[in-house]
């Protein structure tokens, strides 16, 4: 599976850093469970990482991404899943890749998921805006859930980031 943290992408077409992302198969009718779950590395060149789903049979699913500063984010349908192969979707290369075209375009033919939502509350908004501008403020740095641009400082970029964002009132969109 391919997918870029929107606020980690950077000017030469690279992640600042890899970062781990989960990504949970939910069941394809409402309520949509999750049935299973599984974390990743992903690549800062190739966007890509594995996921092993281990309690899932095979059948159609949706999927949802979650970052620890990022929007969640849904497929756009329902895949087919056997659990024997890896998950071959991609969040990378359009809108229609996303439930609701729930993503953040980043560069030709590159798009990624909305960095944050700080608090993993489903909506960017004021409350991600103070916790990452509090952080700015003191000058925090390492790996923290408000330096949404994986330079491993709290500064300037990552509040415009998700003040841009919490000014568009983005949100996670779910079948």
């Amino acid at each position: 599976m391919n997918v870029i943290q929107q606020g980690f992408f950077n000017t030469s077409g690279n992640l600042n850093k890899k970062d781990t992302v989960t990504v949970y198969l939910h069941s394809n009718t409402s309520p949509y469970n999750i049935i299973d779950s599984a974390r990743s590395l992903i690549d800062s060149v190739t966007f890509s990482g594995t996921f092993s789903f281990s309690n899932a049979a095979g059948g159609n699913y949706y999927f949802s991404v979650k970052h620890r500063n990022c929007i969640e984010t849904w497929s756009s349908y329902d895949e087919t899943f056997n659990s024997w192969t890896p998950l071959p979707y991609s969040l990378t290369f359009g809108t229609y890749s996303a439930y609701g075209g729930n993503l953040a375009y980043l560069a030709p033919n590159k798009y990624g998921i909305f960095s944050g939502d700080i608090n993993q509350d489903g909506t960017i908004d004021a409350s991600d805006v103070s916790e990452v501008d509090n952080d700015a403020n003191t000058g925090l740095s390492g790996y923290v859930k408000t330096d949404v641009t994986g330079d491993d400082f709290v500064d300037a970029g990552d509040v415009s980031i998700v003040d841009n964002n919490a000014f568009n009132s983005v949100s996670a969109v779910s079948p």
